[in-house]
């Protein structure tokens, strides 16, 4: 939602502490706001070609920024009208980037019900190498693109029980190579110590997987593990493997709420409190002063076009008939499905039950519910001055809301650069944003540990 003032304009001092907040900048090349692309300074002519992602990849790694998110699309939708729902295929484009950028991590999006797990190992494992160990891979087990796969979607529950084995033979993969298995003897013409390679052989209810990849172990052990669900299964799920967890958290109380649940998960699965660090969604709107911000936001919001936003609307929540209503018009509650129910019985998205309370509780007008869709899918918006914003995350950051935010930028170059340009450095000043790059691995710059091999020269003879 949109916040102003929620900060008010007192100056916040520098952090007394070492704790540092971790910023992702999410991949949206014209902007994540939905009309961002027909913005006057918007680049839509340049999409799907290299230079418009390496700016932006560049611009982000000026900037100290920990790494760029790309999400990954596999249903058409409304792709056709707006570009909006268009992403980069994210290996290829991982790769490319690897090659034009020498310090940002790159975290890619990659479904377990589409990609056999040997591929998806062999694939990551590669852009580890290529870039010099700077990669993440973002789990997800997908709720859309069963039309192109010709595979039929099952419920929440049996995709989370399908990751966890398929979380099983990838990590195996991963590991099937000891670190100090290469020897290079030329001499003696042995290039990798055999015994310090272990076969998988897996076979369970879903996967038969011999292994091991024809790779040796890169950089980084395992790609940095980042996850985004935010249901009670997917929450149990990231409580076991995620490193880095991408939330919708549009408020400060759900964003405590969330934090609280997901750490006290972590610590019941026998991990560190701080080794997941949680990233609410963020769409900063920066202007001169918050009014100036609010024009900007305004202008945003008035590029809608209203039978999209119906058709948005509807879709998250969950398919309601809006027939017969008008933009001013509120939602009959006998139209909406119970929030619970959705959920728990009908795989509804995490985000219903925040646009639920919205249209029933806080009785929104549809034309108020289809700008809080539009602008950033229930993401949280701050609209302000960039001292306003900063303050902001500064709150957040110290009151066990976040260990840092994915930034959602609302245009692309514009928004993205005020963000990079008039808050970073207040963020720096402060003591809560880091200055330089830390030398080393994406899992150096987070602050996370290198997975060890799990086979201890077990031997593969």
């Amino acid at each position: 939602m949109t916040a102003i003032g929620t900060t008010g304009n007192q100056v916040h001092k520098p952090a007394e502490n070492s704790r540092q907040m971790i910023l992702l900048l999410f991949l949206a090349p014209v902007g994540y706001h939905t009309t961002a692309w027909r913005h006057q300074t918007s680049r839509v002519e340049d999409l799907y070609g290299l230079a418009l992602p390496a700016d932006i990849a560049k611009r982000a790694e000026a900037a100290k920024v920990h790494a760029l998110f790309l999400a990954n699309w596999l249903s058409f939708g409304e792709t056709g009208r707006n570009p909006h729902l268009v992403g980069y295929e994210p290996f290829t484009t991982m790769g490319a980037l690897s090659a034009v950028t020498e310090h940002i991590g790159l975290v890619g999006t990659a479904a377990t019900t589409f990609t056999e797990p040997y591929n998806l190992a062999r694939y990551f494992s590669q852009l580890d190498w290529l870039s010099n160990g700077r990669i993440g891979w973002n789990i997800v087990t997908a709720t859309t693109g069963q039309e192109n796969f010709s595979v039929t979607l099952p419920p929440r529950n049996e995709r989370y029980a399908q990751a966890y084995e398929y979380m099983d033979v990838v990590t195996g993969l991963w590991d099937a190579w000891d670190d100090d298995a290469v020897v290079n003897d030329r001499a003696g013409g042995v290039w990798a110590d055999r015994s310090r390679i272990t076969p998988l052989n897996h076979e369970g209810p879903r996967y038969n997987v011999e292994g091991p990849l024809l790779i040796p172990r890169s950089p980084q052990g395992w790609p940095v593990l980042v996850q985004a669900g935010a249901s009670d299964t997917g929450k149990d799920f990231a409580a076991k493997y995620a490193e880095v967890v991408f939330t919708v958290t549009p408020t400060f109380p759900l964003a405590q709420d969330f934090y609280r649940d997901l750490k006290a998960r972590v610590v019941l699965n026998g991990r560190a409190e701080d080794s997941v660090k949680i990233h609410p969604g963020l769409m900063p709107i920066v202007g001169d002063d918050d009014a100036d911000a609010q024009r900007i936001h305004d202008e945003l919001l008035g590029l809608i076009d209203e039978a999209e936003g119906f058709g948005r609307l509807s879709a998250m929540l969950e398919g309601a008939d809006l027939s017969g209503l008008s933009g001013d018009d509120i939602i009959p509650p006998d139209r909406l499905v119970d929030p619970i129910i959705a959920v728990r019985e009908k795989d509804a998205t995490t985000r219903y039950p925040y646009f639920y309370d919205l249209a029933v509780a806080k009785k929104y007008t549809i034309r108020a519910l289809l700008g809080e869709v539009m602008k950033a899918a229930g993401h949280s918006v701050v609209v302000g001055s960039a001292v306003h914003i900063a303050d902001h995350m500064q709150l957040w950051f110290e009151s066990g809301a976040a260990d840092g935010f994915a930034i959602l930028p609302p245009t692309v170059p514009l928004g993205l650069n005020r963000f990079l340009d008039e808050v970073v450095p207040i963020l720096q000043e402060r003591g809560l944003f880091r200055t330089e790059y830390v030398q080393g691995t994406l899992r150096d710059n987070l602050g996370l540990e290198r997975p060890r091999g799990r086979y201890a020269h077990q031997s593969l003879e």
